[in-house]
């Protein structure tokens, strides 16, 4: 499942050093004869291709202006001051990258691939540069150029690998902002997803894209209802998350089961050949025997479920654990 994530950054490149000034001590020349160094460049600003799913992290630093360091000056002896240090954002594979007015500017597509935004400006000249017959001790030195600037637009097509599946008020939404901290709406009747809601779980090395697509009804693979045009993306996913909302009655959870079921196995897109979860939802509305019960029965139909709840955290940990392991395959 794709979808459009975009990012706005305002990015100044760092200021060339300024040049020195200065004279070295000689016996016999005037003032020494000038030895000022030159100032460091400043820094460039570079978007490069990293280990990355999505913007959750660049966009922390989206709301002030990221600068790279600017050069440093020169020094005497005719020592140049050091660079300023480049700024290395890292993107996602397949960022696009928009000029303010919505030109194109490049497309990133490979592991590490660099694109230079803005460029460090050069450093001035010290003042030795400056010695003629005439002018044997110049006290001038440059002043360092200033960086370049650039308002730029990210646009990064996110691909979900793992899909939540279930139906209306399974508590996909709830779960995902358990899972994610996203904001979707979560209300207590059926249809409040009306369109895709997104989110990155992020663990202590990866990022992997969640995504809790509108609820399907009986009849969806074949156009019934709010799920047939996102169904046919979860042949992108790498797992299927699917809810079934917790009942005492095991008949009733068992047939909402078996209807998501049913639409994975009807749609053309192979779904059920994917790594799938089947989770026990809002297991806070049920005892703990009935709950016993009910995951014994469905273990009977050959079935595992996991019970989980968003609200208290149960079973959280777990499903994160399976999400990752499945992610790594």
């Amino acid at each position: 499942m794709s979808f459009v994530d975009t990012l706005r950054l305002h990015l100044k490149a760092g200021d060339g050093g300024p040049g020195c000034s200065s004279f070295r001590r000689e016996k016999f020349v005037p003032k020494g004869g000038p030895d000022g160094g030159d100032g460091g460049r400043g820094g460039h600003v570079i978007l490069e291709v990293g280990d990355v799913n999505s913007f959750s992290e660049l966009k922390r630093k989206a709301s002030h202006t990221i600068k790279a360091k600017n050069g440093l000056p020169g020094m005497p002896k005719k020592m140049k001051g050091a660079d300023g240090k480049d700024y290395v954002i890292s993107v996602p594979k397949g960022t696009i990258v928009y000029d303010d007015n919505d030109n194109l500017i490049t497309d990133l597509t490979e592991p590490g691939q660099q694109y230079m935004v803005t460029k460090g400006g050069k450093g001035g000249l010290g003042n030795f540069h400056f010695s003629t017959s005439k002018n044997r001790t110049p006290e001038y030195a440059q002043s360092g150029l200033a960086g370049t600037e650039a308002s730029i637009r990210l646009e990064l097509r996110l691909i979900a690998s793992v899909g939540f599946v279930g139906l209306p008020n399974a508590g996909k939404s709830s779960l995902l902002k358990c899972l994610t901290y996203s904001n979707p709406r979560i209300d207590s009747y059926p249809f409040t997803t009306l369109s895709p809601n997104l989110g990155t779980l992020r663990t202590y090395n990866k990022e992997i894209i969640l995504a809790d697509v509108p609820g399907l009804i009986e009849g969806a693979s074949k156009g019934q209802g709010l799920g047939l045009q996102f169904l046919r993306h979860l042949d992108r996913t790498v797992l299927l998350v699917q809810l079934v909302e917790a009942n005492e009655d095991f008949e009733r959870c068992f047939e909402d089961y078996d209807v998501i079921l049913n639409e994975l196995k009807e749609s053309e897109h192979q779904l059920l050949e994917k790594e799938r979860i089947v989770l026990l939802s809002k297991c806070d509305t049920i005892d703990e025997n009935s709950e016993a019960e009910l995951v014994t029965k469905f273990k009977e139909k050959g079935v595992d479920i996991m019970p989980i709840c968003s609200f208290t955290k149960k079973g959280i940990s777990n499903l994160i654990k399976h999400i990752t392991e499945a992610h790594a395959l």
